[in-house]
């Protein structure tokens, strides 16, 4: 289930940008917005922190925790301060979908190479907004927050009237 949200995920994300060019991806609504671009970098930054976190808690002795529900992150209307700033500099469609596969096919993939979902289950670790998380929901919180951006990048679209 796990891997089956994580790629249904990724391929609505990609849909959501596929017709747009370099210009439209870098365009901001506002001066206080982010354009799609940086979001999409920010979601290749963050895929690839969480993918380090997993894998250094996986390497850790750490408790099994009760699951958490972590559907609300999708929610746009609850705002969070991001981790990193995405950069402010022009990006390219064709660089951003490299990042995307890096953060995906090289640091994600590696979780999975070392472990299983089960064992996901039974590791935890903390989160700054959270608190104590299974490795599991970590992962989980990927494909969740990547479906919260899509919304992201859907407003934004309307905004510019793309």
């Amino acid at each position: 289930m796990l891997i089956s949200n994580l790629g249904r995920t990724r391929t609505k994300l990609l849909t959501s940008f596929q017709d747009l060019s370099d210009e439209q991806l870098n365009q901001k609504p506002s001066d206080k917005s982010w354009s799609i671009a940086q979001v999409l970098h920010h979601l290749y930054t963050s895929e690839k922190a969480m993918a380090g976190l997993v894998l250094d808690a996986l390497q850790a002795n750490t408790e099994k925790v009760e699951e958490k529900d972590l559907s609300f992150v999708t929610d746009r209307t609850k705002k969070s301060k991001a981790m990193s700033e995405p950069p402010n500099e022009m990006m390219t469609k064709e660089n951003l979908l490299q990042l995307l596969e890096e953060s995906r096919f090289q640091h994600l993939q590696f979780v999975f190479n070392e472990t299983h979902e089960r064992i996901l289950a039974k590791k935890s670790m903390k989160h700054q907004d959270f608190g104590e998380i299974s490795l599991k929901n970590a992962v989980d919180l990927i494909w969740l927050h990547e479906k919260r951006h899509i919304n992201q990048i859907q407003e934004i679209r309307q905004q510019l009237n793309f």
